[in-house]
C-alpha cells in the first residue's frame, strides 16, 4: 500500500493521524512514516489498512 493511499484513506475517514494510529493499535509516528513514505505497513497493520480501505475505519472500531 503506497503513502498517498494510505493518507487518502484517513482524509476519507475525517480522522487524525492521531485518531487514526489510536484505531490501527500504531504510534502516531508510525502512521506518520507511513504517510512520508519511511515505512510500509506490515503484517495485521496492513490487514487492518486493507480493511479499513473497503468497509471503512467503522470496520474495527
Amino acid at each position: 500500500m503506497t503513502a498517498e493511499k494510505i493518507r487518502e484513506i484517513r482524509i476519507r475517514e475525517n480522522t487524525s493521524q492521531a485518531v487514526f494510529a489510536r484505531h490501527l493499535n500504531v504510534t502516531t509516528s508510525l502512521v506518520s512514516q507511513w504517510e512520508r513514505g519511511e515505512k510500509r505497513p506490515r503484517g495485521a497493520s496492513l490487514k487492518l489498512l486493507t480493511l479499513v480501505a473497503k468497509n471503512g475505519l467503522s470496520a474495527v472500531v
